[in-house]
């Protein structure tokens, strides 16, 4: 697997909201401000310990001058490519969105709901913009091998347009999810088969050890994943796991200290959890910290994987071949032998987000569940389709945040693993 880092560049002065909202910027070439070559320092560190092999950027200075100081630990030269370029965002750019909301009202409230059907007065479009990039990432991989790991500095307009792109996504969700300044989205992309696989988003907590997510009359849920048991993967051989009530291994013990430490900040006003007690024992030391009592749900319990259920992989492939075979390849159309497909998993998800934000508008709410429970979560609130499960990747003790704002769903980061390090 060849895996990439997709990084939003450092703060510049238009970065910053005021009264009018922020400004577009697109070609308009602005240096990082102080803040900015900080951000890049930070983002630097943390990729220190990344095996990088090459950096790629924009030509524009505030990507180019946030690669160059990512690129200098590990003695590589920057390669600035125009398919990372930002948008050209024609009469647009240096405006304001007030003063674009003023002077095209309707093509700017077209822009809000699905830009890439916005052709910018005398500029470019977003369909543009996706084959120029997805060209220069194709051209950057063909010169790569497995193993590798490659980061690319770019900006906002093009760092979701990727991820939208290389996650499956439709064009409308290109707004559900966060891309703050110098984060990182991973991907892994695997040479054989051509195809790519989220491995986290907006993962900024080198530059704030908060989660991310805003304030509001809008219930923010922090989704976990238990910590590691003797059925993992990192544990042995994997097995189907589901409703067997696995405990926590010294790993997972170790790894739900870390997501306490991480969440004890938070402002946090719930705590619910799968029935299962490796998710319960997950948030135990957290929930000890703050005084808050664990409560069980059923909205949060794994798959029921009927007769699938305590098989490793290989033994599941032999006893139920054709099943195996379409669950791997199409998972959204099975249904396990006396258990569950994942539809009602989904069903029971979305049920569980309603009747909490019903009972805790406004507040910041922990649910911890499963591998496939929240993988199911992501693909439904990304809008990615049941069938590219495999495409996700959700890491014992990773952290989510997702926030709803009118009847969108927003994914501020996804399966960020910081604090396990």
């Amino acid at each position: 697997m060849i895996h990439l880092v997709l990084i939003r560049h450092g703060r510049t002065a238009w970065n910053a909201r005021n009264s009018q909202g922020r400004r577009f910027r697109g070609l308009v070439d602005v240096p990082l401000e102080a803040a900015g070559e900080t951000q890049a320092r930070l983002t630097a560190e943390r990729l220190a310990s990344f095996p990088l092999t090459a950096v790629y950027s924009s030509p524009l200075q505030r990507a180019t001058r946030t690669a160059q100081i990512i690129a200098a630990p590990h003695g590589l030269t920057l390669q600035a490519l125009p398919g990372l370029g930002s948008m050209d965002y024609g009469h647009w750019a240096g405006q304001t969105s007030k003063d674009v909301a003023r002077r095209w009202p309707e093509l700017y409230q077209q822009w809000l709901r699905d830009p890439f059907q916005v052709q910018v007065p005398g500029g470019e479009n977003l369909s543009a913009l996706r084959e120029r990039a997805l060209g220069a990432l194709h051209d950057i991989l063909s010169h790569h091998t497995d193993g590798e790991t490659l980061a690319l500095i770019s900006h906002q307009v093009v760092t979701r347009t990727l991820i939208c792109t290389l996650g499956g996504m439709p064009d409308a969700a290109w707004w559900f999810f966060g891309q703050g300044l110098c984060n990182l989205s991973r991907f892994g992309y695997d040479p054989g088969h051509g195809g790519f696989t989220l491995l986290s988003l907006n993962d900024t907590c080198h530059l704030d050890p908060a989660l991310p997510g805003k304030r509001g009359p809008n219930t923010r849920f922090i989704l976990v994943r238990h910590g590691q048991t003797a059925w993992n993967a990192g544990a042995g051989e994997e097995r189907f796991r589901g409703r067997t009530d696995l405990a926590l291994d010294e790993i997972g013990q170790t790894q739900a200290r870390a997501v306490a430490r991480r969440l004890q900040g938070e402002p946090i006003a719930a705590i619910y959890t799968s029935p299962l007690l490796r998710a319960q024992q997950t948030i135990e030391p957290l929930a000890n910290q703050l005084g808050l009592p664990i409560q069980p749900h059923q909205g949060l319990i794994d798959i029921d994987y009927g007769r699938f259920q305590g098989l490793t992989h290989s033994e599941a492939s032999n006893a139920y071949p054709n099943i195996y075979a379409t669950w791997r390849r199409t998972p959204a159309e099975v249904r396990f032998p006396g258990g569950e497909g994942l539809v009602d998993v989904q069903g029971r998800l979305m049920a569980l987000l309603d009747e909490l934000a019903g009972r805790h508008p406004g507040q910041t709410v922990v649910l911890v569940g499963h591998q496939i429970v929240n993988k199911v979560l992501a693909c439904t609130l990304l809008q990615m389709g049941l069938d590219r499960l495999w495409r996700v990747q959700e890491n014992t003790a990773g952290i989510g945040v997702f926030q709803q704002t009118g009847d969108i769903w927003r994914t501020w980061c996804l399966n960020d693993t910081c604090h396990l390090v």
